[in-house]
């Protein structure tokens, strides 16, 4: 059996494969909603003779890798951002992790409430451009830009502190706070989130939703200055 959220299904390639979508009630559909998943997930049960195993194709809403975990091999709790839960096995539970921190919340760019995923299964978790695993010894800390975490394991404290330097706050453009996460434990990093390409994008879509003129022959239109349905000059 396997959970999944309803938009990141592709396809079913085995006709005995079933889907149906279930809340868990409405306190369970509003943990998800809070940690940034929809409302409802999916339940797909293969149903076929014993023996023989159904396929169901999962894929995401935005080019990422894809990282298959066990919450058991990282001291049995993975915390993750929200949003970057794909899909999971039905041994796996998923509650909220609230923030420990006002700052950690507040400026971290993960929000108060994360996804707790414990349990002995697969859980499988999206990351945007290159994936970093990093482990950490007790006591080792490692800053990152707020944003770039993917997830994290059990015994892993994450706190949001102030850049050091004006000159960094001023010209690093990394705004003015960073995640600390300390070890000991292992970490996974995304090196291009999503947010981060979406302002990318938007920052060099021109403003007023006009776009760029591209004359097309034959249709009368012209990038340049001139009267309609004027001929090219050869």
């Amino acid at each position: 059996m396997v959970l999944l959220q309803l938009t990141r299904l592709t396809l079913i390639l085995h006709r005995k494969s079933r889907g149906k979508k279930v809340s868990g009630g409405m306190s369970a559909g509003f943990k998800r909603l809070l940690t940034g998943q929809n409302v409802f997930i999916s339940d797909y049960t293969y149903t076929g003779e014993s023996g023989t195993r159904g396929l169901v194709a999962l894929g995401t809403d935005f080019p990422s890798k894809i990282i298959r975990l066990n919450p058991n091999q990282y001291g049995g709790k993975i915390v993750c951002q929200k949003g970057a839960l794909l899909c999971a096995s039905h041994t796996i539970d998923i509650e909220m992790e609230f923030a420990k921190k006002f700052t950690a919340g507040f400026f971290g760019g993960e929000g108060f409430v994360l996804q707790a995923l414990t349990g002995d299964g697969d859980v499988f978790v999206k990351a945007g451009g290159t994936m970093i695993r990093k482990e950490l010894e007790a006591g080792e800390q490692l800053r990152i830009s707020s944003g770039c975490l993917v997830c994290f394991s059990q015994g892993v404290d994450f706190d949001v502190q102030m850049m050091p330097g004006f000159k960094n706050v001023l010209f690093g453009g990394e705004g003015l706070f960073v995640t600390t996460l300390t070890g000991p434990g292992t970490v996974w990093l995304q090196g291009q989130p999503p947010q981060r390409m979406i302002s990318e994008i938007a920052r060099r879509v021109p403003s007023g939703g006009i776009g760029l003129a591209v004359p097309i022959p034959g249709m009368g239109g012209s990038g340049g200055e001139g009267g309609e349905g004027e001929e090219p000059s050869s």
